[in-house]
């Protein structure tokens, strides 16, 4: 007893005596606080008066750079922000959004607005992906201001992912005047929405770029392209509309006075390209994009690249052409290529089997005399029988050694594709497999590809059949940010190793912000690549499959991680049902966009999608790819129902119901 009493007292005095120390470190804290307050408030009056001597012998000479403290109001704490210049300021503000800088800043006091609104400060104002909140707010606070106009050089809207956003801002709009517009940028408008804004903003456009995948009438497609090639003040353009359009002689009929200096365009075939080099005499870099298989709408004539050297674009130097899905011949290349002797930059992508020949390849460009750099990406499948040898051997020649035109031969056995191109690769979709390729050149793949080979990539797309080797040398793909897995499965333990071996390998997986799942994997091998990947937030997959994957929602720990994960989700081939859209909900319940199928004859539509809208709290807009005849009585009965919601905003386009969230 007598033992346990003096333990108590021991304790007792340790306790109290460490209680003392404490207080006395904390008194002490408190004095060092005191002090530095005391100081930083002797500092704060000597730059008052240091400021206020400096205004008194006048040693400030601009306006613009005059610092007002208010030394008797000793509440107001300033930020080091309000000590810059103005000229400081006005650069820093420089890089902001429209939307930041009067969200923020406009109305903060007299000094940021005389700021915000110098004219040197030009304003470009982007109004695509982003909030219906931020959409409107731009268009009932920011527009209105007449400041606001006579300085936006730079306009961009668009219907994607912002459903119905030209919509409303035409609606809001129908007379708008911007005459300091230099640059509009429409992304998947209507031709109707196209026509419009264009007769309104064009007058003193400098560069216009039109990108839609909406099907449009090809009169309409010729008239558009028509009002840009009569257009006087544009120094550049871009027209990706479906399937091209097809220009030819009719589509004017008068001389041409524009000043295009640079074009890019999809064209129907591959004749329509003479009949706009006719057009665009000024031009000094070219893109085209052919989309047809059929590569003439009428009978070829050779004639015609006879008549096109009486009208050939003396300034053209850069050339870019893509035969996506053109038949085009190899002499009709040839023949093009004949004309334009000033190129000095050329550009090839093809799918045709009769351009991978690198000796005819070094007989036409061995006949531009100005041309310095050669690119190209020729891709071809090999169903029937080729030396693939010769076909390597064809562009290691002295003259491809001589220009210092590295070409790289690799076939993929597993693919049966075969894929010449320079290096540096200058696409930014690049197709591998697991198992890598078979290189055809002589030389050792270390030697020859420096370390940004492989830069321009941003896209790479992976076929998971077959097993991935260490022994067979890796492509280095620094700077992808989209990745896609197709053609095969993973689902065991060793086909996941290898997987994971490649992709570790091969990218940076802490880039990878977009999956597409196009091939079944396991879950297992999923969670793997997502906590190997842990900035993802795009997820494309196929309904089954995505079922399948995290087994039919009993995989807790991978639901776990795409919930945390996922903002952007797609699904295709498949349609959500009543019986598992609550588990749905449940499981990406912090997406922001959704896109995926529904029937629109299934009597549970109207109840999924309420669920949908009411559950997705994060939800900003939403894609139906609608299975069925679209009918007039279900478009009018859905808007009826939709627009009982003042924060929805919805339309049909085609075959989806697209629908934008407040």
């Amino acid at each position: 007893m007598f033992l346990l009493i003096f333990g108590i007292c021991i304790c007792t005095l340790i306790i109290i005596g460490w209680k003392f120390i404490l207080s006395s470190q904390r008194i002490d804290q408190q004095q060092d606080i005191s002090n530095i307050v005391e100081q930083s408030h002797n500092l704060t009056l000597s730059v008052d008066d240091a400021i206020r001597h400096d205004v008194d012998d006048d040693e400030i000479q601009s306006s613009s750079t005059k610092i007002t403290c208010d030394s008797n109001d000793n509440n107001v704490v300033r930020s080091i922000l309000e000590f810059l210049p103005d000229e400081i300021l006005l650069d820093i503000i420089s890089f902001l959004k429209p939307y930041d800088i009067y969200h923020s800043l406009y109305n903060l006091n007299n000094r940021f607005n005389s700021i915000i609104n110098d004219f040197q400060l030009s304003l470009h104002l982007d109004i695509s992906h982003i909030s219906k909140y931020e959409f409107n707010y731009c268009l009932s606070s920011i527009l209105p201001l007449p400041s606001v106009l006579l300085r936006l050089h730079s306009l961009h809207i668009s219907n994607d992912e912002t459903y119905g956003a030209i919509a409303l801002f035409i609606r809001q709009y129908p007379c708008l005047n911007i005459p300091s517009l230099r640059s509009l940028s429409l992304t998947d408008a209507t031709i109707s929405q196209i026509k419009f804004l264009f007769q309104k903003l064009s007058i003193k456009l400098e560069h216009i770029s039109i990108v839609t995948n909406r099907t449009i009438d090809m009169n309409d497609k010729r008239l558009l392209c028509q009002l840009l090639l009569k257009h006087k003040t544009l120094r550049s353009c871009r027209l990706s509309l479906c399937d091209g359009v097809d220009c030819d002689e009719t589509i004017l009929n008068n001389s041409i006075n524009n000043q295009l200096e640079n074009i890019i365009i999809d064209l129907s075939y591959f004749q329509n390209i003479l009949t706009l080099l006719s057009y665009i005499p000024n031009v000094k870099q070219l893109t085209i994009n052919i989309n047809q298989q059929k590569y003439y709408n009428q009978d070829y004539d050779a004639a015609a690249f006879d008549i096109f050297r009486l009208c050939i674009p003396t300034q053209l130097t850069y050339f870019n052409l893509n035969l996506r899905f053109s038949n085009v011949e190899f002499e009709h290349i040839e023949q093009l290529l004949n004309c334009l002797v000033n190129l000095k930059h050329l550009c090839c992508s093809s799918f045709r089997v009769e351009l991978v020949d690198g000796y005819r390849w070094a007989q036409v460009l061995e006949r531009l005399p100005l041309l310095r750099r050669f690119e190209c990406v020729m891709t071809t499948y090999i169903y029937h029988s080729l030396d693939l040898n010769l076909i390597s051997q064809s562009f290691q020649t002295l003259f491809w050694k001589e220009k210092h035109w590295s070409v790289v031969c690799d076939y993929f056995q597993y693919l049966s594709r075969l894929i010449i191109y320079t290096i540096p690769f200058y696409k930014n979709l690049f197709t591998s497999t697991l198992n890598g390729s078979q290189s055809l050149n002589e030389f050792n793949d270390r030697n020859v590809l420096p370390s940004n080979a492989y830069d321009k990539v941003t896209h790479l797309k992976v076929s998971v059949q077959g097993l991935h080797s260490d022994s067979i040398p890796a492509r280095k793909f620094r700077f992808v940010t989209s990745l896609s897995l197709c053609d095969g499965e993973s689902y065991s333990d060793h086909s996941n190793s290898s997987l994971l071996s490649y992709l570790t390998s091969t990218i940076d997986l802490t880039k990878i912000r977009h999956l597409k799942l196009y091939s079944l994997l396991s879950g297992h091998t999923l969670f793997s690549l997502l906590c190997k990947a842990p900035n993802i937030n795009c997820l494309s997959s196929s309904y089954h499959n995505l079922l399948q994957m995290i087994n039919d929602f009993g995989d807790v720990w991978l639901c776990w991680l795409l919930n945390m994960m996922i903002k952007k989700l797609t699904l295709s081939y498949g349609r959500l049902t009543l019986s598992i859209v609550d588990q749905f909900i449940e499981l990406f319940s912090n997406i922001e966009h959704l896109s995926l199928c529904m029937n629109m004859d299934d009597i549970d539509f109207q109840e999924i999608l309420l669920k949908l809208l009411q559950n997705l709290t994060h939800l900003s807009s939403i894609r139906i790819s609608l299975a069925g005849k679209l009918t007039d009585h279900f478009q009018s009965q859905t808007f009826t129902w939709l627009s009982t919601n003042q924060q929805l905003y919805s339309e049909f386009n085609d075959n989806f119901l697209d629908i934008w969230i407040t």
